[in-house]
């Protein structure tokens, strides 16, 4: 037996030397997993990460938003100047976006006044870049009917939806087909004190044709509220009382889909910035399918929300999606998806044909049984 072990376990000097050395590596091998934390600091995860990923994409894009000192001003096309070229005139990238899209979508520039129906287009800047504006003439048998044309294409993509035209956005008033010169015309009045009591009351609106008007005439709902009292707005006041003293009294409800910025911050807890963070999340949405939903706006306490939720009313939503028409940067729009499951519902309906129903969305493999549920009081099919 000790033979038997002795010739099988018998190495040499060198050999057992080997035999450790490698045993020595083995055992460094195993132990450098537990030891490399102590000596590289772990990245950083968790929402940490992710607020430290947004602040510096932040960063970055207001490093590259160009400043008007340093514009640079050359003669252009705003039918055919890209949106890269645009910003570097000095406009802010979501008015060059905006530009894009109205060209695209809605109709071309056929003059440089014509600018005035972006929205969003500053009246510095626009008065700032008018005198390089170029536009290629179009053919002499379109002139005779641009103006009619610009109106006629403008109220075709338009949608239309019930609305109070003293609390709608500027935006979501775009959507009904107004031109933006109106629009701003609209928010002017609304600025100084203007109110509408009636329907009829939005003929005073400068600029608003009388087409566009009857046109949205039946979708004018206008909240009760008391008319003017002329006789006691003359009589001198008898009693002064300081600003400071005075407050509204809160709603006993609230229409979710039509209340604008001033009414929500007649609701104890709401101010001007969480206002406009509410109507900002709802506009993009195409208005609430649920009341919950107010709750997803950005920093908005879940103490706050269910102390309002009683008096919190539903309407339809203003703006639903055609899903068989809608391009992916149509359905990327909307907060609830993402462009990879925008192009997986192009791509889908692309291969199998147009959706003969809402609930066929659902067989999209890329949109999540929840994310089908939130989106289908969004989706229309035609």
């Amino acid at each position: 037996m000790k033979n038997w072990l002795t010739e099988y376990f018998y190495h040499t000097q060198t050999e057992r030397r080997g035999a450790w050395l490698l045993a020595i590596i083995a055992l460094l091998l195993f132990l450098l997993p537990q030891a490399y934390p102590l000596f590289v600091e772990p990245p950083p995860s968790g929402y940490q990460a992710y607020a430290d990923s947004v602040r510096q994409y932040l960063a970055a894009e207001e490093a590259a938003e160009p400043e008007g000192a340093k514009a640079v001003l050359f003669y252009f096309d705003p039918n055919t100047l890209p949106q890269d070229s645009l910003v570097l005139l000095g406009l802010p990238r979501k008015t060059a976006q905006t530009i894009v899209k109205f060209r695209n979508k809605v109709r071309p520039f056929r003059q440089p006044e014509d600018l005035l129906d972006i929205y969003t287009l500053d009246e510095a800047d626009y008065q700032r870049i008018l005198p390089y504006v170029r536009i290629q003439a179009p053919p002499t048998e379109q002139l005779a009917s641009a103006a009619t044309e610009q109106y006629s294409e403008t109220e075709a993509a338009a949608l239309l939806f019930p609305f109070d035209p003293n609390t709608l956005s500027g935006d979501s008033l775009q959507l009904l087909g107004i031109p933006g010169r109106t629009v701003r015309n609209l928010l002017k009045y609304r600025e100084k004190g203007g109110r509408f009591y009636k329907r009829e009351d939005m003929r005073k609106i400068y600029g608003l044709r009388t087409a566009t008007y009857e046109r949205l005439a039946p979708y004018i709902q206008i909240q009760d509220s008391p008319p003017p009292n002329t006789a006691a707005a003359q009589a001198p006041p008898t009693e002064s009382i300081p600003p400071a003293f005075t407050r509204s009294v809160e709603p006993a409800v609230i229409d979710i889909n039509r209340a604008g910025p001033e009414e929500w911050q007649q609701l104890r807890g709401i101010g001007p910035a969480y206002a406009r963070r509410i109507c900002a999340f709802r506009d993009k949405l195409g208005g609430f399918v649920s009341v919950n939903q107010v709750a997803e706006t950005y920093g908005l306490p879940d103490s706050t929300f269910q102390r309002l939720l009683p008096k919190f009313r539903l309407s339809p939503v203003f703006r639903k999606i055609n899903i068989n028409t809608a391009d992916a940067s149509d359905l990327q729009a909307h907060p609830y998806l993402s462009w990879k499951q925008a192009n997986a519902i192009v791509a889908y309906r692309n291969q199998h044909g147009a959706f003969s129903s809402v609930d066929e969305v659902a067989r999209v493999r890329a949109l999540p049984a929840d994310l089908h549920r939130k989106m289908r009081g969004y989706w229309r099919v035609e």
